[in-house]
């Protein structure tokens, strides 16, 4: 097959926007929440977990969203990238669904989010999406 017939390949171009979408999710989450460190605490402090799991998260979470941003813009880490995504989007919509059940006994704020204005089905669907983004990015980045 020559050069000129050989068939265009997409798939090098979905990851790669697969990648920077979830790249700029987290770093705008990771610098968010730093930026805004007294509203995160205050947000974590609220939720119906422990307070230990809201200190392991105000402090643990940040780190991790900024590496994942590195991990998906780096080619050999790419695949890590697109996993941790998947667990990281995976984890708090399950919280969400949970959250949303009532089963608590009360709904906390979903104050501290990406978007401060949604609520939590809003957020539901928003992470939903971007979990979406993350499998699609894995399924074609797989070699």
């Amino acid at each position: 097959m020559s050069k000129e017939a050989k068939p265009y390949r997409i798939k090098p171009y979905i990851s790669e926007a697969c990648a920077l979408l979830l790249c700029l999710l987290f770093a705008y989450t990771a610098i968010s929440k730093v930026y805004d460190w007294q509203g995160t605490k205050g947000g974590l402090y609220n939720q119906v977990f422990p307070d230990w799991m809201a200190t392991a998260i105000l402090y643990g979470l940040p780190p991790i969203e900024l590496v994942t941003s590195v991990m998906l813009i780096s080619n050999p880490l790419r695949k890590t990238g697109f996993l941790v995504s998947i667990i990281l989007l995976a984890a708090f919509s399950i919280y969400i669904g949970i959250v949303m059940t009532g089963i608590f006994g009360r709904t906390p704020c979903s104050c501290g989010g990406v978007i401060n204005s949604l609520d939590w089905g809003e957020h539901l669907v928003f992470n939903l999406v971007f979990l979406g983004i993350a499998v699609i990015g894995l399924k074609v980045n797989r070699k």
